[in-house]
């Protein structure tokens, strides 16, 4: 079926149409003002442009003013911030500040080609593969039956004049004739720095933060070790169930380069996934800016505690973000460009990311805001249809791509739904007041988490602080009150798409109704972390692009290097002490040194000792005996055990060293009743008030070690 356009004819303007064209007269300038576009080397230079500079000093001292400390209070900054606006607002109404152009919309609309045969092969396999998913688990035929849905479905709507072609022969003859070539740009510099700039702060001392897991890590590296060992589940039900991408893709990495099952190996897979993450933010930002906005909009998120943070813990938390950039670009490029292969990528990411993290499901309702938002934007009849076809194409993908989520979700609905639910609804615990009236809270502490609190979580978090650093928060300030005003100016969806995104995204957090202290959360609005540092990366360049308008000459190129370098130096040392120094201070001081105690269990099994004959005395709120089997080597195995088993341990004449709570006195006293030979000591920690008892056994008389 193809589309063209005669086949619909325009249609009378709808009620928004009315009401969005009775709104221009007041944000649109006045017939006559505006002013034929002129060759830019032939603009004279403006003024110094003090009203850019004010607002973003404002910002600057507003979020200083909101940084943590003793007796913060929030009106200094909220004066500050409406000092900036009002210089902001001043700056974009004398044209001082002007946001880039938004790229231009396809003037073809989009051509829709079924080929049937393949649609039906593609839906009969897709049945079939929902049917070989009932047991649960990945197969060999389910996976291939499963693959074949999807990519015949690809097949079914791909134009054939957009299929790949790749002319080997014409590469190799092209390359012995004539050699590689590699052209250094000044574009080109500035991409390995910036690539090296979020490499370093991706990399750089991975081991040590965070320096020790909790008990989450622990359930992680026991499912990853489950599947190493041939457990290959839809979904795991550990810790009232996850979705299974981080497992499986953390398993082949350690499997294909033969790596240990360790907290290290897990942080690495997650990094790759967080540049994965940072690669489609830039070609979002270069989407609907340029690609100096993708790129500042790279940069900035690179660096940035927010994502750092949830990255190197290595949870399943970037996976939220990390399908949420590509979600949002090919469906931004596809509609703009009314183009399907686009529009079948789109669909592919959205069912692949509700594979990731449970948050990600907010994402559909996203995608269908987003497409009504186009519709609303659109007066051609036959663009909102395309865009409805679109939705269509995106929603039957994701289907197929979800197939065995969806068959576990249908055969185990409580355990799938649960987690999101425990706290959506009361089925734990009772509201605290009324819903609506908690929603609204939560709304609002999210909506100002970045600039003034993030949350209390001090395990992906520094509780207490801003959620942005001060150069990123003050940018998003400006980024958000351009594009506000930009909106009503050109009355383009895209803009408003970005804007409702944020608080879409920030749900999952937002709607923790029946636990209001867990809002805001730094991993459940993870995904929002693409449209904010998009528009902290929108602010930057636009900053860059006037003082390269208003300043001429040396002088203008020297202030133009100076405020760039100085901004994004100030960022990164901002980050680097966030994440480095206080939040490893922070995560050091309250998580168990499973570590250390790890480290002596492997010295005491290598030397004298078995893993079966390594314990962990269980105490209240003490450290998790899985992760100190996992620190010492051993992912597969539980060093616990509980008071009334102690005395079983005796009949064993094998040397023996259980580990213990230094407030445990009475399992203590327990241990020397039952060895009368066996010797207890303190074991001074590396970290203060992290100190653990030891208490050895010696092997019975003939024992051989």
């Amino acid at each position: 079926m193809t589309n063209s356009p005669e086949s619909h004819p325009v249609s009378e303007p709808s009620v928004w149409d009315f009401f969005v064209n009775r709104l221009k007269h007041w944000f649109t300038p006045v017939p006559g003002e505006e002013k034929p576009p002129q060759d830019p080397h032939l603009i004279k230079r403006k003024a110094f442009p003090w009203l850019t500079f004010a607002a973003l000093l404002l910002a600057l001292v507003a979020q200083l003013s909101l940084e943590p400390s003793p007796g913060r209070t929030a009106w200094p900054g909220v004066l500050l911030y409406t000092a900036a606006l009002i210089c902001l607002l001043a700056a974009i109404f004398t044209r001082e500040w002007a946001l880039p152009e938004l790229a231009i919309q396809a003037a073809e609309p989009l051509k829709i080609e079924i080929k049937f045969e393949m649609l039906l092969t593609s839906l009969f396999l897709g049945i079939l593969a929902f049917l070989f998913f009932g047991n649960g688990k990945f197969g060999l035929l389910n996976l291939l039956v499963w693959g074949l849905a999807i990519i015949f479905f690809f097949f079914a709507f791909w134009p054939m004049e957009h299929a790949p072609k790749v002319d080997l022969k014409g590469l190799w003859v092209r390359f012995t004739q004539r050699g590689w070539r590699i052209r250094i740009t000044r574009w080109t510099v500035i991409v390995l720095a910036a690539m090296a700039v979020i490499l370093f702060f991706n990399f750089t001392r991975l081991d040590a933060v965070p320096p020790e897991m909790v008990s989450d890590q622990a359930e992680k590296l026991m499912d990853i070790n489950d599947i190493l060992n041939g457990h290959t589940p839809v979904y795991f039900p550990r810790n009232t169930g996850r979705e299974s991408l981080h497992f499986y893709l953390s398993a082949a990495f350690m499997a294909a380069f033969n790596l240990e099952v360790s907290f290290l190996n897990l942080k690495i897979v997650a990094v790759f996934a967080n540049l994965l993450t940072l690669f489609f933010i830039y070609l979002l930002g270069k989407e609907w800016g340029d690609r100096w906005v993708g790129l500042a909009a790279a940069v900035f998120a690179g660096m940035a505690y927010w994502p750092l943070l949830f990255t190197r813990l290595a949870l399943r938390i970037p996976y939220y973000p990390l399908f949420v950039a590509p979600v949002m670009y090919f469906m931004v490029r596809g509609l703009r460009r009314q183009h399907i292969p686009d529009v079948l990528w789109a669909g592919f990411f959205l069912g692949l990311g509700l594979h990731g993290y449970t948050p990600f499901r907010i994402v559909p309702i996203l995608v269908v805001l987003g497409i009504l938002i186009y519709i609303l934007h659109t007066q051609e009849k036959t663009r909102r249809l395309n865009a409805v076809y679109a939705l269509i194409l995106i929603g039957f993908l994701s289907l197929l791509v979800f197939i065995p989520l969806l068959r576990f979700w249908l055969d185990n609905p409580d355990l799938f739904a649960y987690r999101a639910f425990s706290r959506l609804t009361g089925m734990e615990v009772g509201f605290q007041s009324s819903p609506v009236i908690i929603f609204l809270q939560n709304f609002w502490r999210a909506s100002v988490m970045f600039f003034w609190d993030n949350g209390v979580i001090w395990a992906h978090s520094i509780p207490g602080r801003p959620a942005l650093e001060v150069v990123s928060a003050a940018l998003y300030f400006l980024g958000v009150v351009s594009l506000v005003v930009r909106y009503f100016r050109k009355w383009d969806w895209r803009d408003l798409f970005m804007l409702v995104s944020i608080p879409m995204l920030m749900m999952p957090s937002i709607l923790s109704l029946a636990y209001p202290g867990e809002n805001p959360s730094l991993n459940r609005s993870a995904g929002a972390v693409v449209p904010v540092f998009l528009i902290i990366g929108l602010a930057c360049v636009t900053l860059a692009r006037t003082i390269k308008q208003h300043l001429a000459g040396r002088v203008g190129r020297l202030v133009l290097a100076a405020v760039v370098i100085l901004l994004l130096v100030w960022s990164g040392m901002n980050n680097y002490d966030l994440v480095f120094n206080q939040y490893y201070a922070i995560y050091r001081a309250s998580s168990w040194n499973t570590t250390e105690i790890g480290r002596v269990a492997a010295l005491f099994i290598e030397s004298l000792g078995s893993p079966d004959t390594t314990y962990v005395v269980g105490y209240p709120h003490w450290v998790d005996s899985r992760l100190v089997a996992i620190n010492a080597g051993y992912p597969g195995l539980d060093f616990a055990v509980f008071p009334h088993q102690i005395p079983e341990k005796a009949d064993d004449p094998r040397p023996k060293m259980f580990f213990l709570s230094v407030l445990d006195t009475e399992n203590a006293h327990l241990l020397e009743e039952t060895f009368e030979d066996g010797v207890l000591w303190q074991h001074d920690s590396e970290v203060p008030n992290k100190n653990f008892m030891i208490f050895f056994v010696p092997p019975a008389a003939g024992t051989q070690p």
